[in-house]
């Protein structure tokens, strides 16, 4: 067995940077341009194709970094003043930058000066894109975006490509999340994914080339790249490397080849090599750590109170925790990301987040102009520098709030689905995400009241009122496969045939897309939802027409409700402003027989909706945008001269 000299600078000293403040996240602003004399002031404009131009994967997104990096250059002196003042907003220096392909433009502006323009009626942008410290992701400002993400679970690159150019970009989602994309250990189980080696983009969902085609492609198709980063932790040693007599060496193997051991990376680019001295460890002890896992889980004895677990530098499960404060590891970490930008990724979910310092990793995300970045969390208290320097919280809360009202509480609890504006006490919508399912939330079995396939109809309505009903501003859905394990990996990935190689299934079979048709009750039965496939759950009727109508309608004020004794017991509707109404109908579980048993269809005649009179179609029946042409709807409401309902159906 070969050995390695695992020090990336052997001759020098590994150096410990102590940041003393975070560095500042500039992001995306889906706003205007900002215009001079507006409380704006135009420090410089620089131009240049070569510059400022496309890179060697055809993205443009290498310059974006480029015009960050002249935005921190900038000089403090704006080319012009606002109202022949050179107020305190124009001698702070650069803090947002315009782009267009050829062209950089460096700017100072006031947060008011940003909030006015993405006020504006005339919310186009065209091809001039907008990055600011001070949109912190655009939702502050009030602008009336209304972005639908959806994580492919497990989908190989070559997969996922083809479902952004034929379903997610033509039905209107704003973005893919995609499994860890970094080589990870050898195993059938999905968490091998969260269990990197090296830094090689090879892993079983496809080859680096692989990766950067369905990068290209999405974004050809309108949808956006989020990747899973990990860079808290490197995989636990396989049982060999656990041998004494072998602890300097590296015996394990990963997925692409790539050799590691006890706290040691063989590496597979050259400059991700890595030794003990780059992880945290006990004093004294370089191969030995403290520990982060059940029954406490955090740090400081857990609990909510939580806001941060940085200072413990435990290993998360026995997996061994970067000295993320060591410059050589921050160089390796911020080559990594730069890299996943240059091939045109623009966006990332950050793992583990609570157990990394704001100020290390603000020094490795913010060196890229990210187009949004958000942060797995759980139920801890929000910290507002988390927010500022790092990027959204994960809001698990909203989706348990959504699937209580709808999968375990009572017929007169129902309402309370109207109540429904926030998750988290703590966490400003404007700062949350809000998934309708993730990995870990996962339950064996069918479990009213934990959103996954394994309830049917009753976790499709679920999907469809977090699309339909105008509040959260950002969420994501969910498009997975089948277990029967909560071990198991994808479709041909089975722990039962010993080998620790897989080749997942391919969702695409001769052009189509082989996924669970749309579920017509609550559970599915035990042989569907034990059933090791694929499940594709943003690919049920009404999702692609609901994310049209919550474009359309989120944001709006809630005009109207009707509920009991207006209306019988189990039935609920609303009205979004002047033009956006919804129904539905509470479902009825086979497992838990509802005492209220079989509610049936709503056909909605005679309800005063108070909408203009129109034929008008029901969204929630569309399983493509395609197949409306705005002329024809599987199912349709007729709306009289006196505002009621003539006929149609509603949710079910």
């Amino acid at each position: 067995m070969a050995t390695f000299a695992l020090r990336l600078c052997p001759l020098l000293p590994l150096l410990t940077t102590a940041f003393t403040k975070p560095l500042t996240a500039i992001r995306r602003c889906y706003i205007p341009p900002p215009r001079a004399n507006f409380g704006c002031a135009l420090l410089e404009n620089l131009t240049g194709r070569d510059e400022f131009g496309f890179n060697s994967y055809g993205q443009e997104t290498t310059a974006h970094r480029r015009c960050l990096q002249s935005l921190r250059k900038a000089p403090r002196q704006a080319s012009s003043v606002i109202g022949g003042i050179c107020c305190c907003c124009c001698c702070a220096g650069g803090n947002t930058f315009v782009f267009s392909v050829g062209f950089c433009e460096l700017w100072t502006c006031s947060k008011e000066a940003l909030t006015a323009a993405a006020s504006s009626e005339k919310m186009e942008v065209g091809t001039r894109k907008v990055f600011s410290e001070l949109c912190e992701y655009q939702e502050s400002l009030k602008t009336s975006r209304s972005p639908v993400f959806v994580k492919l679970w497990e989908w190989n690159y070559v997969d996922i490509a083809k479902e952004c150019e034929e379903y997610l970009g033509p039905n209107g989602f704003d973005a893919v999340q995609v499994s860890p994309v970094t080589e990870h250990i050898l195993g059938p189980e999905w968490w091998t994914k969260y269990q990197p080696v090296s830094f090689s983009l090879s892993s079983r969902s496809g080859s680096a080339e692989d990766f950067r085609t369905m990068v290209r492609d999405c974004r050809a198709a309108g949808v956006e790249v989020i990747v899973d980063l990990i860079i808290n932790h490197i995989a636990a040693p396989c049982r060999a490397a656990k041998n004494a007599e072998v602890k300097n060496l590296t015996p394990c193997v990963g997925w692409n080849g790539s050799l590691f051991g006890n706290r040691r990376l063989g590496g597979a680019r050259g400059w991700d090599q890595a030794g003990p001295e780059h992880f945290h460890h006990v004093e004294g002890q370089m191969m030995e750590n403290c520990y982060v896992g059940p029954p406490g889980w955090s740090c400081g004895g857990g609990g909510i109170d939580v806001t941060d677990c940085s200072c413990c530098s435990c290993d998360f499960l026995k997996m061994p925790d970067w000295h993320t404060g060591l410059d050589e590891v921050r160089q390796m970490h911020t080559r990594h990301v730069q890299e996943l930008h240059d091939i045109g990724v623009t966006m990332l979910r950050v793992d583990l987040s609570l157990f990394e310092s704001i100020e290390d990793l603000s020094h490795v995300l913010n060196t890229v102009p990210w187009d949004f970045v958000y942060q797995e969390w759980w139920w801890e208290r929000p910290d507002a520098q988390r927010h500022r320097y790092i990027g959204h919280f994960r809001d698990i809360t909203y989706r348990y709030k959504l699937t209580h009202y709808l999968g375990n509480s009572s017929l007169a609890k129902l309402p309370d689905l109207f109540t429904l504006e926030r998750g988290h006490d703590e966490i400003a919508p404007e700062t949350a995400i809000y998934p309708i399912a993730f990995h870990d939330g996962r339950s064996w079995k069918a479990k009213p009241g934990n959103a996954t396939y394994k309830n049917g109809l009753e976790y499709h309505q679920q999907q469809k009122f977090l699309l339909a009903w105008p509040k959260g501003n950002i969420v994501m859905l969910w498009g997975g496969f089948g277990w029967s394990r909560m071990s198991d990996g994808p479709p041909g990935c089975d722990d039962r045939t010993g080998s620790p190689y897989c080749q997942p299934e391919s969702v695409y079979v001769n052009g189509r897309a082989r996924c669970l048709p749309t579920p017509t009750e609550s559970p599915l039965p035990k042989e569907l939802h034990m059933e090791r496939r694929w499940i594709c759950e943003h690919r049920w009727q009404g999702v692609a027409g609901l994310i049209e109508f919550r474009k359309a309608c989120r944001g709006l004020p809630i005009t109207r409700t009707w509920q009991a004794p207006e209306l019988s017991d189990g039935q609920l509707a609303f009205r979004a402003g002047e033009e956006c109404f919804g129904a539905l109908v509470r479902g009825y579980n086979e497992k838990l027989r509802s005492p209220w048993g079989h509610l049936g269809n709503w056909k909605l005649r005679g309800l005063e909706v108070g909408l203009p009179s129109g034929r008008y179609c029901d969204m929630g029946s569309l399983s493509t945008r395609r197949e409306w042409d705005r002329r024809h709807c599987p199912r349709q409401v007729v709306i009289g001269t006196d505002g009621r309902s003539g006929w149609g159906w509603g949710w079910e």
